[in-house]
């Protein structure tokens, strides 16, 4: 549904009035599984190393080249972010619980935990490891006489769970997911609303336990920055070099580029990241970065922008970068299915810790923002447990029309760079479900997200064809039809997770 004019110029005028620090995105000057290469010596062609800038500094004067894998027998470090972790996260349940919950808060905790109570409730310790799995290995080297996973085949895109065996009777639950405060706190957030969930024989079962379960949670998050992570992947894998990076919805992409004759990409995955490399697409060097499993998540966004201006440059001429992500509507059930283009995006945590304060806002030049897509005032919340009915009708309240979990990020990522004005960019939210002001409204709630998934393939593959045309990644030809993937690689699976 296309949005009046006046609309959106009232919902700007409200962002605007909140905000005593706006950045501007500069003007542009212009114009499924991988197949895994573990390689850590340069390509010598095709994504391997180009003509990187030797003396580029960013952000933090940090050198690309110079975060570097640890040496052998280095352990990675783990700070201890239990008290302010589960502090939050009780903050959040506690509001959602006052002002209105818009999500199925049993589905919400359950969908992860639920065939593992017992093994929970039972375990001396639950501890949640934000990092590489070889690194958190190596941190608790030692400790147990053996750490085995929980279930078969657990990808290394979501959380993995272990038992680590202190004594044959005595065991502590371990979670190990990608580092970050987000991730970790939806994590807990989930532990957390077992307590209220468990049915009533174990309530009384294990009484004492849930009594005093939050002293049993800890929170260990990696050294490792997600930033340098990714880093040292594009460094091993000899990526310093692209025209356009494409964000979110692969599968989608690639099977578009191979409808235009375009051989297939080199292939790159590991814990951090799985990316696709296209050494020439029409003349273009194009990366396409996975947030399916490899979930890039909130501030790893952020963190994953930071990276690519580090390791890939704009030097000599503009990057087009492409975020396809998911999102929900706020009270605005008839856009659920479409793709909106954000013009706007605000830091909702801040505005929802401390609603008097001011908070920051990017305005977007967003080349996807044309008369045939709704555009949107967007709000990026750390958690989805943070949109109640109370929340949602401040924001309506407020004009912003959509909410997502990563766009803040990626925007004061480009924002804070030296190379915003070399940056094109297309942004699009596909709207997965509703944030209702009402309760009852549940029909088209995140519980049926994955449903909108499926069902939208011919929905992003004519976004993204028209934008990677724009790009002139794939070549004009107005009569084609994309026709829908059928893959197993393009077939997303939900986004917004949490």
């Amino acid at each position: 549904m296309k949005r009046r004019a006046a609309t959106l110029c009232s919902a700007l005028a409200a962002i605007l009035s909140l905000s005593c620090n706006l950045w501007y995105a500069a003007k542009p000057s212009g114009n499924s599984t991988s197949d895994k290469r573990e390689s850590s010596s340069k390509q010598s062609s095709g994504c391997g190393p180009s003509d990187r800038l030797q003396n580029y500094q960013y952000a933090r004067d940090v050198k690309a080249n110079e975060v570097r894998d640890p040496k052998p027998g280095y352990r990675v470090s783990f700070q201890d972010k239990t008290a302010e972790i589960v502090s939050q996260a009780q903050r959040i349940i506690e509001t959602n619980q006052k002002e209105g919950a818009v999500l199925d808060q049993r589905w919400y905790s359950l969908k992860y935990f639920d065939k593992h109570q017992e093994l929970i409730l039972n375990a001396a310790t639950v501890t949640f490891f934000g990092g590489r799995e070889n690194d958190v290995r190596n941190h608790l080297s030692g400790r147990y006489i053996s750490i085995n996973p929980i279930e078969e085949n657990q990808d290394s895109g979501d959380i993995r769970m272990y038992i680590g065996e202190r004594t044959k009777s005595d065991f502590d639950f371990i979670v190990i997911g990608q580092n970050g405060n987000e991730v970790a706190l939806k994590t807990i957030i989930r532990l957390l609303y077992l307590r209220k969930f468990v049915d009533d024989k174990t309530k009384q079962k294990y009484r004492d336990k849930l009594a005093s379960f939050t002293q049993s949670l800890q929170v260990l998050l990696s050294s490792v920055s997600p930033r340098d992570e990714f880093i040292k992947f594009f460094n091993r894998h000899g990526i310093d070099r692209s025209d356009a990076v494409i964000i979110g919805f692969r599968g989608d992409v690639r099977s578009l580029m191979k409808d235009d004759g375009i051989s297939d990409p080199e292939s790159y995955s590991d814990e951090s990241l799985r990316v696709n490399c296209y050494p020439d697409a029409n003349g273009k060097r194009v990366l396409l970065v996975s947030i399916d499993k490899n979930r890039i998540f909130a501030s790893r966004a952020g963190e994953l922008i930071e990276a690519l201006l580090l390791t890939s440059p704009p030097a000599r001429s503009p990057l087009s970068i492409t975020f396809l992500g998911s999102g929900g509507a706020i009270d605005a059930r008839q856009m659920v299915g479409q793709i909106v283009t954000p013009i706007s995006v605000l830091n909702g945590d801040s505005y929802v810790a401390s609603s008097g304060k001011a908070a920051l806002v990017h305005l977007i030049r967003n080349s996807a923002a044309d008369g045939t897509a709704p555009k949107t005032a967007d709000v990026t919340v750390e958690t989805v447990v943070a949109e109640t009915t109370q929340w949602a009708r401040k924001m309506k309240d407020l004009g912003i029309s959509t909410v997502d979990q990563e766009l803040f990020h990626i925007m004061n990522a480009i924002n804070s760079s030296p190379y915003a004005n070399r940056i094109h960019l297309y942004v699009g939210t596909l709207v997965t479900d509703n944030v209702s002001s009402k309760a009852q409204d549940n029909d088209t709630t995140l519980e049926h997200a994955e449903e909108i998934i499926s069902a939208t393939a011919d929905v992003r593959r004519a976004f993204l064809y028209k934008i990677l045309q724009k790009m002139g990644v794939l070549k004009k030809d107005a009569s084609r039809n994309p026709r829908e993937p059928r893959s197993e690689d393009a077939r997303p699976l939900g986004l917004r997770g949490g």
